[in-house]
């Protein structure tokens, strides 16, 4: 057989709702023996109450945050026999993530909605639904939900 995905980018933002696509991921992984990339977005302009932190600053430490987080994530059971490389950028998920998939030979982006409908969703705005609508590859979208829902 044919690998029809040789190369899956699978964006994480460290919930555990994001991690919904994970489940999706590794099964299409093994199967077609792709390489995953592993990506987590960072945005250094929040998050900081301690005003004393320069966005440079804020940048590097969210920056090393996210490799702990994404090699962790790489060294789960399952994932360890794969081919599994991790990439951390900064700026606007939605743009990050399109641009990062047009210019890398990405196959297939497997990500996870949040699963917020109306004026959440409005008031937040949708990454999985931005990148659906501004992806040159394919989307698999899994729905993921809170405890609550």
């Amino acid at each position: 057989m044919k690998a029809i995905y040789k190369h899956i980018l699978v964006p994480l933002d460290g919930s555990k709702l994001a991690e919904a696509a994970l489940k999706a991921a590794l099964p299409l992984a093994k199967l077609s023996g792709a390489k995953v990339t592993l990506l987590q977005v960072v945005w250094p302009y929040v998050r900081f109450k301690d005003k004393s932190i320069r966005v440079v600053d804020a940048a590097r430490i969210l920056k090393k945050e996210a490799s702990r987080y994404l090699q962790a994530v790489a060294e789960r059971p399952g994932w360890k026999k794969l081919n599994v490389s991790i990439a951390i950028k900064a700026g606007l998920a939605e743009n990050v993530i399109i641009g990062y998939a047009r210019s890398k030979p990405i196959d297939l982006i497997v990500m996870s909605t949040h699963g917020r409908t109306g004026l959440k969703r409005w008031v937040f705005g949708s990454v999985a639904d931005k990148v659906l609508r501004g992806a040159t590859r394919p989307v698999l979208l899994v729905r993921a939900f809170s405890k609550g829902k």
